[in-house]
């Protein structure tokens, strides 16, 4: 083989030259030999694609779980809001903090919250019979497991002192306001200050994070309150780490979420919001279902480009099955690696599902 050298041609450029044509005659060399064997055994190379796939797109089947955890599925093993959360939990647990001051730092387990607001202009703690009406219609909620109804009671979270369910010092407050209402005297003898202020039993809490939209009383030196515009009442429900509990206190949140969805109709005066530990959760799951519609547009757009960009005016010289063809090849590749995946215990999210599409993209940019 015999090279015209290039004036100012230098030696390295030479090597290169001889060694990119040598890889390419092995390359092709090599592909030839392939597509002979592929030709003279297409029973194997027809049967054996066909049976690994389907081998593997039933181990998605029978391995596809929906991971909960929304921790798990956006933070990394080493992330150090995990170290973080679960110092908080060991130092600060949530049975020992709620008797002096809670310091909302996490929303450790299950729970259930809502939110109530009042009406522009309103002030929510006038109120009060209502929205402890509300509450009582939340500790009475039923939730039934194998034959037997629970409470609130039977899932919250014990104080360590009165073993006695854990409850947000809000309640206290409307409790108290609720009696001077009802002992005809005015709301302003019941002094509520923001963001501590002191309960009837001499304890001064923090409420910062249980009242919002406070408008104070102009120079007042205790902070006393004018108005507020919105309540949030947490229920914490206990994390024994049992299967069993879990699934009581999951049924438990969702009744909770459909209980202020009816009350809302009940109570027009007042706007109900409701939030689980499972929420956020359940939007992020949601993300697959809302993309299913511009997943099988996307398709069908893929699956029209590959037929056009195959075709040609000769008809004879047109090959539109060979896209389509080559698309079936990108979906068939997708379940098979998907059942890998599943197999190797690989963890998966909506975020994956636009892989298929980048196949299939670069092999149409390919044709």
């Amino acid at each position: 083989m015999c090279f015209r050298r290039r004036p100012g041609a230098s030696a390295s450029w030479i090597w290169w030259r001889m060694l990119r044509q040598g890889s390419h005659r092995a390359l092709q060399s090599f592909c030839y030999k392939l597509g002979l064997f592929v030709s003279r055994h297409p029973v194997f190379f027809l049967t054996v694609p066909a049976v690994l796939t389907i081998i593997f797109g039933f181990s998605l089947l029978s391995r596809f779980q929906s991971e909960r955890d929304l921790e798990t599925l956006v933070a990394p093993s080493h992330s150090l809001a995990k170290i973080e959360r679960s110092l908080a939990t060991s130092l600060f647990p949530l049975e020992q903090s709620k008797s002096q001051l809670y310091s909302d730092l996490h929303t450790p387990g299950r729970y259930g919250r809502g939110i109530l607001l009042s009406k522009p202009g309103g002030n929510i703690l006038h109120q009060a019979d209502v929205i402890l009406q509300i509450h009582r219609a939340v500790l009475e909620m039923k939730v039934n497991y194998k034959g037997y109804n629970y409470t609130f009671s039977h899932l919250c979270v014990l104080r360590n002192q009165d073993k006695k369910c854990v409850l947000d010092d809000i309640i206290s407050v409307l409790e108290d306001l609720r009696q001077a209402a009802l002992s005809n005297k005015t709301t302003a003898r019941v002094q509520v200050s923001y963001p501590n202020t002191k309960l009837k039993d001499g304890r001064s809490s923090f409420i910062g994070h249980q009242l919002g939209g406070v408008m104070e009383v102009p120079n007042s030196k205790d902070q006393r309150v004018k108005s507020a515009r919105a309540i949030q009442i947490t229920y914490y429900l206990q994390t024994y780490g049992s299967l069993a509990q879990d699934v009581i206190g999951e049924r438990w949140e969702s009744e909770f979420c459909k209980l202020m969805h009816k009350l809302q109709l009940d109570y027009q005066d007042l706007q109900l919001y409701s939030l689980a530990s499972f929420s956020l959760g359940k939007d992020f799951h949601k993300t697959s279902i809302l993309a299913r519609g511009k997943i099988l547009v996307s398709l069908m757009l893929i699956l029209l480009t590959a037929t056009l960009s195959s075709s040609m005016k000769d008809c004879l010289r047109g090959k539109p099955f060979l896209g389509l063809l080559g698309v079936l090849t990108i979906c068939i590749s997708s379940v098979t690696a998907a059942g890998i995946f599943f197999i190797t215990d690989g963890k998966y999210n909506s975020t994956l599902l636009g892989i298929p599409f980048f196949a299939m993209g670069n092999y149409l940019s390919s044709k």
